[in-house]
């Protein structure tokens, strides 16, 4: 019989090779793939009166600001490889907080986002909330996918 140790070992092993796999049996790290690698940090951003964003920052050291999406326009902001892009949000499920869905799907020039996050309503934040834990699954027009998990907050502009 495996024991406990060997088994979760087993487990995660399958996990991270399953994580790293890229096109054509292109394989990685999940830290060194083409897909993760190629984000950059973004810029300050400003919000409108009424608008409400949720701002990921990775969980690696240091951490990097990665991504933020807004609730009105629905689109997803990042950096790609130098340049800033805006991805249509194409789908969303869960109760959303502060026009944040706890799931949604972003499509657009090629690149495809997936944003699962949950959240602390009970922060001292006003008109926002802490993401305690937040998951970006991100594929690009290669077939290279990378799963980045991270952590951020939900602010609004009043």
């Amino acid at each position: 019989m495996i024991g406990r140790t060997s088994m979760l070992a087993a487990i995660g092993a399958v996990l991270v090779s399953a994580c790293a796999n890229g096109p054509a049996g292109k394989t990685g790290t999940m830290a060194g793939t083409p897909a993760e690698s190629s984000f950059g940090e973004l810029p300050a951003q400003t919000l409108n009166q009424g608008q409400c964003a949720l701002v990921l920052w990775s969980r690696k050291s240091p951490p990097l600001r990665f991504l933020m999406t807004l609730n009105e326009p629905a689109v997803a902001r990042v950096q790609i490889q130098g340049k800033m892009v805006e991805l249509a949000r194409v789908a969303q499920t869960g109760q959303p907080i502060y026009g944040q869905f706890p799931n949604q799907r972003y499509r657009g020039e090629g690149l495809s986002l997936s944003v699962t996050f949950s959240s602390d309503n009970m922060g001292p934040l006003n008109s926002g909330a802490v993401v305690s834990s937040a998951v970006v699954e991100y594929s690009d027009a290669q077939g290279w996918t990378a799963i980045v998990p991270a952590a951020g907050l939900i602010a609004c502009q009043s």
